[in-house]
């Protein structure tokens, strides 16, 4: 399921407004049967994060668009054909899958043009330069995959007993094809090291957690840096292994210093040295984050004297949502930063998941990182603390 599950909902295209150039997307797609492709540009200065704008589609078939892009990006797009939209049983909500979504690399000045077709899933991809012809080659094995995969998880949407024989069936179905597309990415990564697409398939792998920090580490290390150096595929993945080598159990934790506070004062991780600290990697738009967010509270009173909070969060706006968020739960005013691209805790920290809680020791060593929200973590800090 990991798979085919896309990061965002619908288009996300990141825009730039310094040193723009033209990006050109074209398409000749049969059974591309919507009148407008919906295209929501992401853009921080906007208060929700993003700004929307179409596509006009001609004769179900063709498209032109043109876009500014400061830097090479990976793009998704929804076509908007109702067919491919994978919806629940009970009509309430869909799986956001990747194989209903056209998916290219764009670069400044760069073109690129789809060629294909709809059935119930996007049978078209990308050409124009190396790298999407690598991802089209990379896309053309999951696609098909990953679409049977999100039809099994429609068929069994409505049931509520997971137990069943049949359910567990397609469960087992599920996770086979999960294992296989694993599969195909690996060998794809490593029989392309000097690839763009390879680097981001990498990246893809270890924010959705389908390779062990080991293989990643690996992987990375027979990537050809001279010539994916720079490329901002490359730079994250390196990031991120820097991160894991950094904040491994054991490790003095890296530097936290910043000025994207709730209280708008500097913080500095250093400063509370002497007590155990909870680093909390979260969002307002992380339904688990929030919701253990009471416990949090509960063991933030429970050792008060004794260990601290650092609440980190992602969001794709320019952080009213988060200030909104915390204007209206006061109980959760332990120190807050707000993530930003300029001084990325997420990369620094490795962060993949969310939520994401990293303890620290009253010597600022790493003493345990647990991924998502459940009992483990409150189990180890009763272990340190008592």
């Amino acid at each position: 399921m990991k798979n085919f599950l896309a990061v965002a909902l619908i288009c996300i295209v990141t825009t730039s407004f310094g040193q723009e150039k033209n990006f050109t997307l074209s398409g000749n797609i049969q059974h591309l049967d919507t009148r407008y492709i919906r295209v929501f540009l992401k853009d921080s200065t906007q208060p929700r994060g993003y700004f929307i704008d179409s596509i006009p589609v001609k004769d179900s078939s063709t498209f032109t668009y043109q876009m500014h892009i400061g830097k090479m990006e990976y793009l998704t797009l929804m076509p908007g054909v109702d067919r491919t939209v994978k919806r629940t049983k009970d009509g309430r909500g869909y799986y956001p899958a990747k194989s209903s979504m056209l998916q290219f690399i764009a670069t400044p000045g760069g073109k690129v043009h789809f060629t294909g077709k709809i059935t119930d899933y996007v049978d078209a991809y990308p050409s124009g330069d190396d790298a999407n012809a690598d991802l089209a080659f990379l896309n053309r094995q999951l696609n098909p995959m990953l679409n049977k995969s999100v039809n099994l998880m429609v068929a069994i949407s409505d049931r509520k007993d997971t137990s069943e024989p049949e359910v567990r069936k397609i469960n087992a179905e599920i996770e086979a094809l999960d294992k296989q597309a694993d599969s195909i990415k690996l060998a794809f990564v490593n029989s392309h090291p000097s690839s763009v697409a390879g680097a981001w398939a990498l990246g893809d792998m270890m924010v959705r957690s389908q390779i062990s920090n080991e293989e990643a580490i690996n992987l990375f290390k027979k990537m050809d840096k001279e010539k994916l150096v720079g490329t901002p595929f490359y730079n994250e993945v390196a990031q991120r292994v820097d991160g894991l080598l950094a904040t491994a159990i054991g490790k003095e934790s890296p530097e936290l210093v910043s000025t994207n506070t709730y209280d708008r004062k500097k913080f500095d991780l250093k400063t509370l040295r002497g007590k155990y600290v909870i680093l909390d990697f979260w969002g307002t738009w992380c339904m688990p984050c929030i919701s253990g967010m009471p416990k949090m509270k509960e063991y933030h009173d429970k050792y008060r004297n004794r260990m601290e909070i650092v609440g980190i969060a992602q969001e794709s706006d320019d952080g009213t949502n988060w200030r909104t968020f915390l204007d209206k739960n006061k109980d959760y005013h332990w120190h807050q930063i707000l993530n930003r691209p300029e001084n990325d805790l997420i990369l620094k920290f490795s962060v993949a998941g969310f939520p994401t809680k990293i303890i620290l020791d009253p010597n600022g060593r790493i003493v345990g990182r647990f991924v998502g929200e459940d009992e483990a973590i409150y189990n180890k800090l009763d272990e340190l603390l008592k």
